[in-house]
């Protein structure tokens, strides 16, 4: 006799790409344990409800997670098992009761351009403007261009491509979600690690559950990829001990190369003249101590000022 399917209640953002994740997500779920079956349940998020304001306006609301919150209390009050999202968005610090885990192997971590122009970043006119919100990707483009100039950009992903994209002569997007929605023809270039490295957790995606809900542990469990959960939760152990946030222009990167676990980290003042970087290579095993030296290597880079300056410069008062 066939096991009985088991229902578990699904919390997601109703964007496009929230929904395709979270029917990768469900499908990678009853790939392992077909007696599942889901219900979706779309909830609006702060972010979702302001989509025309620029993040930096937002101030401290950021800081809270605009976007994973609504989701949060919809699986501490019990109105869904568990709720899926992209991990770059969970909070460092999750409130009482919450476990977040990333799950399935990564999709494409870097940048890119999508621009009006035949060129790649490096061809783009002088003083070319180009369309992020990210205080990460300005830093690191000014860094790279001084000449770019850059405007606030909100809306969903199809919007940045179909109309920001011709308003602008180039707008950074992360790979992962063009590629998870089939527009990868509007991709004009894929950003190297070299100009643009990534935020933390860029490319994964997550769930979030109650410590104590045995069926939401056990389908998301079915879906760990050890690599992936390695690899980003070093990311956000490194965002952690830098007081990072999503102020905080860090790039990081931690990737398991011929066995061997490689973690990068790049941070640039907002006017991309002050640059603190550094790499370490070891063991995967030896990841604490990865951590350790990147962090150490860091500090004496002055990174925890530009950190500090760029997070006062960009958070209201008060």
């Amino acid at each position: 006799m066939s096991e009985k399917k088991r229902m578990l209640r699904v919390g997601t953002r109703g964007s496009a790409l929230a929904m395709r994740q979270t029917e990768m997500i469900c499908a990678a779920m009853t790939g392992r344990l077909p007696h599942l079956r889901f219900e979706i349940v779309k909830i609006v998020t702060h972010g979702d409800r302001f989509q025309q304001k620029p993040i930096a306006e937002m101030g401290a609301e950021v800081e809270k997670g605009i976007f994973n919150t609504a989701l949060e209390d919809a699986v501490l009050e019990g109105r869904v098992d568990f709720s899926t999202c992209s991990f770059k968005d969970v909070q460092s610090e999750l409130r009482p009761g919450l476990q977040a885990v990333p799950v399935c192997p990564r999709e494409d971590h870097r940048d890119v351009l999508v621009s009006r122009h035949r060129v790649p970043l490096a061809g783009l006119p002088e003083g070319a403007v180009l369309a992020t919100s990210s205080p990460r990707r300005v830093s690191q483009l000014k860094a790279f261009r001084p000449d770019f100039r850059f405007v606030p950009l909100r809306g969903n992903v199809t919007t940045r491509v179909e109309t920001e994209a011709a308003r602008h002569d180039g707008v950074i997007l992360a790979a992962a979600g063009l590629i998870r929605l089939g527009l990868e023809a509007h991709i004009r270039e894929t950003i190297g690690e070299t100009v643009l490295l990534p935020a933390p957790a860029q490319g994964a995606m997550g769930c979030e559950f109650l410590a104590g809900n045995v069926q939401a542990a056990e389908a998301v469990a079915a879906i760990l990829h050890p690599d992936t959960q390695l690899c980003v939760s070093l990311e956000k152990a490194l965002l952690v001990r830098l007081s990072g946030g999503c102020f905080a222009p860090i790039g990081a990167l931690a990737q398991i190369e011929h066995g061997a676990l490689r973690l990068r980290c790049r941070i640039a003042s907002l006017d991309g003249t002050r640059v603190a970087a550094a790499e370490e290579t070891g063991a995967p095993e030896a990841a604490d101590a990865l951590l350790e030296r990147v962090l150490e290597n860091l500090s004496r880079q002055g990174a925890l000022e530009i950190v500090r300056e760029a997070r006062d410069a960009l958070l209201p008062e008060g």
